[in-house]
């Protein structure tokens, strides 16, 4: 039979009622859906392989859930995907006027789906997409994200009318087919990416497919073996046309090049656009290698500049992103953009006073290491980093490093965006899925996985923890009388009240409506414990004032004992839930320990 102890202080109030309350729409702000002038210029695409199967969206909605229960904007079968996969959720960037589709994992309701989000074969909680993203949902299913100029009079600056008409969905979804045919292995190397490292040619297929430029392979007798999806959509007659595209024209002919690097650089032109286009061989592989890049505006820009000096800092500047150039050796910085200054807040002149690891904040042995690698082996590396901005602030940027050559020398050529708006909304996001979003205190899974933690940690240490069960006397009649938006207001000023009779280890819970739960560690006696009750108590018998409206309350608490009462936290929470019942029973605005035997 189980005893209990009980403490009351009964006094006369209406019966108690647990009240739900819907967080959901505090965790996302989807924008209403205006269509403007950007919706005439950008087409949004999502193409799904299904096995075989090809789906193709063309997205204009505010919000689309995709999963495998039939109510999902988009539908997918495979039974392995989950019912709650993903949302994809349309924003605006007004500084931009445009409009982007970002995903989440699950819903917006903060269904997690058990695969996880995975994009480019990294795992997120969310993802603004890119043109050219890969999602994987299993390793049968997969899909692909696209932004596809709508406008041919807003073309001009990046497709002439010769060769700049819309790519048509059969076309996109021709070469879909030819980049989505990742198989099954493929997917479960993205899964377990973070425990093996690729090789340097998958590293480099992942970067072809995902560039934004064209990048095409022939082989020894000029016949084309690969082009990435950018290459066909700028140059749509390079299937129809293969090797006898102007691309290749004198292709094999040495005085058409200059050196660059290890790299042979010429000037190809197609139309009335000009091209740069760097070619190299690849001897493992008996393929050449080009990258294309459109320099027509950059062309015509170099028409007016009077040496290469010149002509350089003309393109950097127009970069609306950090350029860093600093020594292999002792990583001194020779060259900063305006875009560099204007982040970090320093003018150039001070960037290039410094070295390039004085503007690391907390530099690690890894980012060293990936230096001096680079340094020995070439190609790039891309981290996520804070740089010392002026007056001592941390900015977050995702940086990529080669190596160049610069005046003859070897040097390396950093570039950077900042990220600070998505690192916060990242950090925004997190709190939200394991707090709260009225109280602010942890929600049960977090509790539970802190929880957890703690009790192992005082398993090590012999010390002694209470888990006390509190509701809020009378909260039905108190939301019945004055309303949710008062019943939400003592709710948060109770939670508030809890926190300031703590201390700042203990863990404290919203376990649904009006009940909370609360693990207080290092407990050093049972007089200890009363005395954290008592605080607590006449707390909460405080009159709670909300404007003009004063309410007056109680708490019920019921208490298990760390290690007497279990060692595991369902033991735990059972017992104290037993005895919160045994205070209710006598009347409320009070507490009870269950009994046990001996000494704590």
């Amino acid at each position: 039979m189980l005893h209990l102890v009980a403490k009351n202080r009964a006094e006369e109030y209406w019966e108690n009622n647990s009240g739900g309350i819907d967080i959901s729409k505090h965790q996302y702000s989807v924008l209403p859906m205006e269509m403007g002038a950007e919706s005439d210029k950008y087409k949004h695409v999502l193409i799904i392989r299904e096995g075989d199967n090809y789906n193709f969206f063309h997205l204009h909605k505010p919000v689309y859930e995709i999963g495998r229960r039939k109510d999902a904007d988009i539908l997918v079968e495979d039974a392995a995907v989950s019912r709650y996969q993903a949302t994809l959720i349309k924003e605006y960037d007004g500084e931009n006027n445009t409009y982007f589709y970002k995903i989440i994992d699950g819903t917006l309701s903060g269904k997690r789906c058990k695969n996880g989000l995975i994009v480019n074969r990294k795992k997120y909680i969310f993802k603004i997409l890119e043109h050219g993203d890969i999602i994987y949902f299993s390793p049968k299913t997969l899909a692909r994200y696209f932004v596809i100029e709508n406008n041919l009079e807003e073309k001009q600056k990046l497709l002439t009318e010769s060769f700049g008409k819309i790519v048509s969905e059969k076309a996109i979804v021709d070469f879909s087919k030819n980049t989505l045919t990742l198989d099954e292995n493929d997917t479960k190397e993205a899964l377990e990416e973070e425990k093996r490292k690729s090789d340097s040619a998958s590293k480099v297929d992942s970067f072809a497919e995902l560039s934004p430029y064209p990048i095409i392979e022939l082989n020894l007798q000029g016949e084309i073996t690969y082009y990435n999806p950018a290459a066909i959509i700028l140059f749509p007659d390079l299937r129809l046309q293969g090797k006898n595209h102007p691309l290749f024209d004198g292709i094999f002919l040495a005085s058409q090049y200059t050196v660059h690097g290890n790299l042979l650089v010429r000037e190809v032109r197609h139309g009335d656009r000009i091209f740069e286009q760097y070619t190299h061989y690849l001897p493992d592989l008996k393929v050449i290698r080009t990258y294309i890049f459109d320099f027509t505006e950059r062309k015509r820009a170099e028409a007016q500049l009077k040496d290469s000096e010149a002509k350089y800092r003309a393109v950097v500047e127009q970069i609306k992103e950090g350029i860093l150039v600093f020594t292999s050796d002792e990583y001194q910085i020779i060259e900063a953009n305006a875009y560099a200054s204007k982040i970090l807040g320093r003018s150039v002149e001070e960037l290039t006073d410094l070295r390039f690891l004085e503007l690391v904040e907390n530099v690690a042995v890894d980012l060293k290491y990936k230096l001096r690698v680079l340094r020995e082996t070439g190609g790039c590396f891309r981290e996520e980093l804070k740089l010392k901005a002026k007056n001592n602030t941390a900015v977050d940027v995702e940086l990529s490093v080669s190596l160049i050559s610069y005046h003859n020398k070897l040097v390396y050529c950093s570039v950077f965006r900042d990220i600070s708006e998505r690192k916060k909304l990242e950090k925004e996001l997190k709190y939200m899925a394991y707090h709260d979003s009225l109280t602010g205190v942890c929600k049960r899974n977090y509790f539970r996985e802190n929880a957890s933690k703690m009790l192992r940690n005082a398993k090590q240490t012999n010390s002694k923890m209470a888990l006390m069960f509190l509701d809020v006397d009378y909260f039905k009649e108190i939301n019945d009388n004055y309303g949710h938006d008062i019943g939400d207001l003592l709710l948060k000023s109770f939670a508030e009240r809890l926190k300031g009779c703590l201390k700042k280890k203990d863990c404290i819970a919203r376990w649904g409506g009006d009940e909370f739960v609360v693990l207080a560690c290092d407990i050093p006696s049972l007089e200890n414990l009363v005395m954290i009750v008592e605080r607590i108590i006449n707390n909460v018998r405080r009159p709670f004032v909300f404007d003009k409206i004063t309410v007056k309350t109680s708490t019920s608490i019921g208490i298990s004992l760390f290690p007497k009462h279990g060692e595991d936290l369902e033991s735990l929470l059972k017992r104290a839930d037993e005895a919160l019942y045994v205070t209710k029973r006598n009347g409320r605005n009070g507490y009870t320990i269950a009994e046990y035997e001996g000494d704590w």
